[in-house]
């Protein structure tokens, strides 16, 4: 796909379950549109004329051109659409949507995707309601999204990513997929000194991400006391223990560790462990379960190749990396590709092995695609099991089966039906070689955490119900200001 269908699938909602597409990459949109929500169902042209949740038009001046595609308007509830570079007045076939019924939501200049982006500023509707989009043909192709009927006003929401690094799904990929809900207008960004003007009584979230324990505590204290004079609701977005993040870097617990979380509206984090600990220091805690951004369709032959990735893990994944002497024996010729822990790699008693440094996740995820079993040893403790199923997710979704310690993953994988579980050091060679031995057994283990993954874990299904807590923080503004000043003041 090029630019402005990318830009177009961008803005299409992930949650939608029934799409229509009129454009000129039919398969490979209705492809990208499964891959993010596999229960989609995508229709394409205009040949019948159908109700759908969205319809994504490649070109709005053709399709209002097009008596029979513009009849398909009066079938969807959102639009979604790419006004090409030269257009002559589009802010004439922007009021032709109006006169449909519709209400202009977003409209922006086509871009390729970036990690950071800033649709508050980027936002081109108030200027072409105020009639300064010249008549002129468009100098660059733009996309604009339109709903049916009024509706409730927009909801900013500006989320700060203080940690991004090895953290895709829980930053970027969420912002991008939060992105395309209609009503939303989102703003992703490494920490600013100021959150965007907003009118007091626009709905908005501020949601920072992993921020550090404060040096200043009443400077914390006073920033938060702003964003509710300026009418922000602030969500910490935290999804690991505070005690293992503070070992990695060298420090001892103090108490800005959990004032940061206190002196907040809420939190959101990512597994049960860690919700029952932030609950303690701040009642209005929400458990978002990392999920999936992208099913790739389930591989019927892998090679026998084994992987790891992972960054930190300490002694234990090196004593179990150590342990795999009998099953390497066995298997001699099978491959493994180590990403990130160059302990780990050089502990393998295998010749055949290869070593990558830390990658971008998108290459990372397709490096584990090329091999059939993903190992994820990671040592028993309280801290740890505080850890999420990320790396299962990961796997399962490529259709590679996990071998992987109790810790964290026994609540997700049913040993020898969906992934195998290996209880002590002296379990993970026999279990690597009962994977390697039986060609049939790890399709059909790796195939039921596919479709696990595919009926459980998609983060399409989390959009809404995110959107939905967002709306609800913001209608409950009132409340959440007195219990956060209660808390401060204790």
């Amino acid at each position: 796909m090029d630019v402005v269908q990318r830009t177009l699938l961008m803005r299409t909602p992930a949650a939608a379950e029934r799409v229509r597409y009129v454009g000129t990459a039919d398969a490979a949109f209705a492809d990208a549109v499964r891959a993010r929500n596999p229960r989609a169902e995508v229709l394409t042209g205009a040949a019948e004329a159908a109700p759908v949740d969205v319809l994504a038009a490649e070109d709005l001046g053709r399709l209002l051109a097009d008596p029979v595609a513009s009849a398909l308007l009066g079938h969807t509830q959102v639009l979604t659409s790419a006004i090409p570079g030269g257009t002559r007045d589009a802010g004439a076939l922007l009021s032709d949507l109006t006169t449909r019924g519709f209400t202009m939501l977003h409209l922006q200049a086509v871009a390729e995707p970036d990690a950071y982006f800033d649709d508050i500023a980027d936002d081109l509707v108030e200027p072409w309601r105020a009639g300064r989009l010249s008549a002129e043909p468009t100098p660059r192709a733009l996309v604009a999204v339109a709903r049916r009927g009024e509706g409730r006003p927009r909801l900013l929401l500006s989320m700060f990513t203080f940690a991004p690094n090895l953290m895709d799904i829980r930053t970027r990929l969420p912002a991008e997929a939060m992105r395309s809900e209609p009503e939303i207008l989102l703003q992703h960004t490494r920490p600013v000194r100021q959150l965007p003007p907003a009118p007091l009584d626009q709905p908005k979230i501020f949601l920072l991400q992993r921020p550090a324990p404060p040096l200043d505590v009443e400077g914390w204290k006073n920033a938060m006391l702003a964003r509710i004079r300026e009418g922000w609701i602030t969500v910490l977005e935290f999804d690991d223990h505070p005690a293992l993040t503070a070992r990695a870097n060298n420090r001892e617990m103090r108490d800005a560790d959990w004032i940061r979380f206190s002196w907040a509206h809420a939190v959101q984090t990512s597994t049960p462990l860690l919700l029952d600990l932030f609950r303690q220091h701040n009642p209005e805690t929400r458990l978002f379960p990392n999920a999936v951004f992208r099913l790739e369709k389930f591989p019927e032959n892998l090679p026998k190749r084994v992987f790891y990735g992972a960054f930190g893990r300490g002694a234990h994944a090196v004593e179990t990396a150590a342990s795999l002497g009998p099953a390497i024996a066995e298997f001699p010729g099978v491959e493994f590709v180590v990403v990130g822990d160059r302990a780990v790699f050089d502990a393998l008693p295998a010749v055949r092995k290869r070593y990558h440094e830390v990658l971008p996740y998108e290459d990372y995820l397709k490096l584990m695609g090329t091999c059939a079993i993903s190992l994820s040893p990671i040592e028993a403790s309280d801290l740890h099991a505080a850890k999420s199923d990320a790396k299962f997710l990961d796997a399962a979704a490529r259709g590679v089966l996990t071998i992987a310690s109790p810790t964290i993953y026994s609540d997700v994988i049913r040993h020898r039906e969906n992934g195998l579980i290996a209880p002590a050091i002296s379990d993970w060679a026999p279990t690597l070689a009962e994977a390697l031995r039986d060609d049939d057994a790890r399709r059909r283990m790796a195939r039921n955490a596919w479709d696990y993954v595919r009926g459980s874990r998609m983060f399409a299904d989390q959009v809404r119900a995110r959107h939905d807590w967002y709306r609800d923080l913001w209608a409950r503004r009132e409340a959440l200001n007195a219990a956060m000043l209660t808390r401060m003041n204790r």
